[in-house]
């Protein structure tokens, strides 16, 4: 696939985490055509005060020139006028490829109707239907879940270029910049001016928006405050709005700490993790942004999803998981009283952290 081409569209929707995970495919499209006019078809929310645009995490410059936003509703008469002008603003891009950049849970159904909307706009070149279409996933897991390649791997795979692209470093695939960098740093040098030890400031995200990805909160408590003990380590909570009260309460149960969910964007809490010793928390986007800044993770994992498939980006993580009969449930709310969280033990986490702080 030669470089000639000049204008590129990549389509991608979700959330934070789903942006996130698609940073090295995305950065991969830059780097094979780093002359190319690229845009990204995304969706947004703006009724959703909660939910992170891929506008609010992707670099301003150097990944993509423009952004088409794809429609937020999925029902109704409205949403079908909507699909219509988008097909006419794809039509006038002229795109020489279509980068297919859709999670593995999209069904057949839905692949098809992609596909038809993308002819209807003129598009011959839909680059990675055929490969998810081979690889799609059950929005199910059925037990016992086998380990799949993470989210990140699939995409790269999707691009369907001939020589290996897999790599597992990391280089700050957010690109930040100077004064995001700065926001960061100064949340550490608040907290060296708290006593702590720049080499010892870990990064704690002990919330979700998914109830049913959230290990018990006492069990935070216990690990953070060994690793206190035993490391004199200083604990940042990140996260956003609605985990500072959660955060705050931990803090003062530790006894030190600050407590920066809600109060920084994506990017500056990116920036700050970047200058945090490791990341301990759930599976959330946060840990995603972590990861994306080559923080080591040692990261908490309901059993919601395939084991696997949203594990961060890069090595050198730990992944705590335990496989339960109820696996694969996909659902926010857990219905079995977290089984497989309370399989997860602090002695097990405790020992991940340390092989990271030593």
């Amino acid at each position: 696939m030669a470089s000639r081409h000049k204008r590129i569209l990549v389509f991608r929707i979700g959330h934070l985490g789903d942006t996130i995970i698609a940073l090295p495919a995305f950065w991969e499209i830059r780097n094979r055509f780093p002359d190319a006019h690229i845009a990204l078809l995304t969706n947004s929310d703006p009724l959703n005060p909660n939910y992170v645009s891929a506008s609010s995490v992707l670099p301003t410059q150097g990944l993509f020139d423009e952004t088409i936003s794809y429609p937020a509703t999925t029902g109704g008469i409205g949403y079908y006028f909507e699909m219509i002008k988008l097909a006419g603003k794809v039509r006038k891009f002229a795109p020489d490829h279509v980068f297919y950049l859709m999670p593995r849970i999209r069904t057949l159904k839905q692949i098809r109707r992609d596909e038809l909307f993308f002819g209807l706009a003129g598009v011959k070149d839909l680059i990675g239907a055929d490969h998810l279409r081979e690889n799609r996933l059950p929005a199910r897991a059925d037990y016992p879940a086998v380990e799949i390649n993470s989210e990140a791997d699939h995409l790269l795979r999707s691009l369907g270029f001939d020589e290996p692209i897999l790599d597992n470093g990391v280089d700050d695939l957010l690109r930040l910049n100077e004064g995001e960098i700065a926001v960061g740093r100064d949340l550490i040098e608040q907290s060296v001016s708290s006593g702590a030890d720049p080499d010892r400031i870990i990064a704690v995200a002990p919330g979700s928006k998914w109830g049913s990805k959230v290990w018990a909160e006492e069990n935070y408590r216990e690990v953070v405050q060994r690793l206190i003990e035993e490391f004199d380590i200083f604990p940042i909570v990140f996260g956003g709005p609605e985990d500072a009260e959660k955060g705050e309460r931990l803090l003062r149960n530790c006894g030190r700490g600050i407590c920066a969910a809600g109060k920084l964007n994506v990017r500056e809490s990116a920036a700050a993790m970047k200058f945090c010793k490791l990341y301990l928390g759930n599976d959330t986007g946060t840990m995603h942004l972590a990861a994306a800044v080559g923080t080591k993770c040692v990261a908490i994992f309901a059993a919601v999803d395939y084991p696997g498939r949203w594990y961060p980006f890069g090595s050198g993580h730990k992944i705590f998981r335990e496989q339960v009969p109820c696996e694969g449930c996909q659902t926010p709310l857990c219905f079995n009283d977290h089984l497989c969280l309370e399989k997860i033990k602090t002695g097990a986490v405790l020992d991940g952290c340390r092989e990271i702080l030593a």
